[in-house]
């Protein structure tokens, strides 16, 4: 009798095992590859999705299927923060990352390079935290002399400590960062509104500059082929507040790409920061997005106004950016899986 019970209970455990291995591939089965057929000059047409999205999408096996879907859904470039919030996405010997980004004997990063080639995505490793630290991070902790002061001694602005551009650690630094990611297959590197320094800390226009055309010349000589990228704010406010005077960045040819970050409600005031944004004295051989906020957990644009946006950006004759948090990304994808497993049982 014992022996029959256990028979049964072989035999159950098995055919409970097949199935949960077939739910699982049809969940998390690879997608098809998706080949691009339109010129290399097209208009950009890009998402941005943080560490903490792809990361997560990169553990649970689903970052292929984002990436094919994105694809498929007329995107050529995605724009993932290689350098951000706990670390980075790839084995740094310059940066600590924690666990949940780099776990034992995976990164990230590559995985990205090897999806976004199989599904004809240009790829940007994007460095969100430019000269951004936060307060409690170990290069910060170590090495104070690393960061800004500003008149009275104070260190942190906006929740963050950031480098001075001039010390020279600082830019081996960033040097040495630029030097990992160039290492890999990809597009370009991306800075953003955060490769600045608040004005509270001073004038360090010039400072900037000089450190941009650092990282410029660095690049070339490492992989000339790999755009540098720049994503930042309308032109006053950057080099008011942030001493970021990047429409001289690009007439020095120290940037080649622009996508200026143009997060409004609606479509009305997307138009009207663009048309005050100086965008339009950028040279003419430099491409152009116009990066739209997708809204946030509580306050999501709806679909329709998202299209409202690109199509100002488009009057304009330029291209578009999306960014989203990672629980959009997720939300989206949970409806793509349902909607493609419906489709396949039909």
């Amino acid at each position: 009798m014992l022996k029959v019970r256990k028979k049964l209970f072989l035999r159950q455990r098995n055919i409970f095992i097949i199935f949960i291995s077939l739910f699982l591939l049809l969940i998390f089965k690879p997608a098809s590859s998706f080949k691009n057929n339109g010129d290399k000059n097209e208009k950009i047409r890009g998402v941005w999705m943080t560490n903490v999205g792809v990361s997560f999408l990169h553990h649970t096996s689903l970052l292929d299927n984002v990436f094919n879907h994105l694809a498929s859904s007329g995107y050529n470039r995605i724009y993932v923060s290689t350098y951000g919030f706990g670390g980075t996405i790839y084995p740094s010997k310059q940066v600590k990352s924690i666990l949940f980004f780099v776990p034992p004997f995976t990164n990230i990063l590559k995985a990205s390079e090897k999806k976004a080639k199989r599904q004809d995505l240009k790829l940007y490793a994007w460095l969100e935290y430019g000269l951004m630290l936060s307060p409690e991070d170990e290069i910060a902790l170590k090495h104070p002399e690393y960061l800004l002061k500003t008149d009275s001694g104070k260190t942190i602005i906006n929740g963050f400590v950031w480098l001075n551009p001039e010390h020279p650690e600082v830019q081996k630094y960033i040097l040495a960062i630029i030097s990992e990611v160039a290492q890999y297959n990809i597009t370009g590197i991306q800075l953003d509104d955060h490769w600045s320094t608040p004005s509270e800390f001073g004038n360090k226009t010039q400072a900037m500059t000089k450190l941009t055309a650092k990282v410029r010349q660095h690049l070339k000589e490492i992989n000339p082929k790999i755009i540098l990228s720049l994503s930042p704010n309308p032109y006053n406010f950057s080099l008011n507040k942030y001493n970021q005077d990047w429409l001289n960045w690009a007439k020095k040819g120290y940037i080649d790409e622009v996508v200026i970050q143009i997060y409004r409600p609606n479509s009305a005031q997307v138009k009207q920061a663009i048309t005050t944004s100086k965008i339009n004295y950028l040279p003419d051989n430099i491409p152009v997005g116009i990066g739209i906020f997708a809204g946030n957990f509580d306050n999501f644009l709806h679909p329709e106004e998202i299209q409202k946006q690109i199509a100002v950006a488009e009057k304009f004759g330029y291209g578009y950016s999306i960014f989203c948090w990672e629980y959009e990304i997720l939300g989206s994808l949970t409806h793509y899986l349902i909607k493609s497993k419906s489709n396949n049982l039909k």
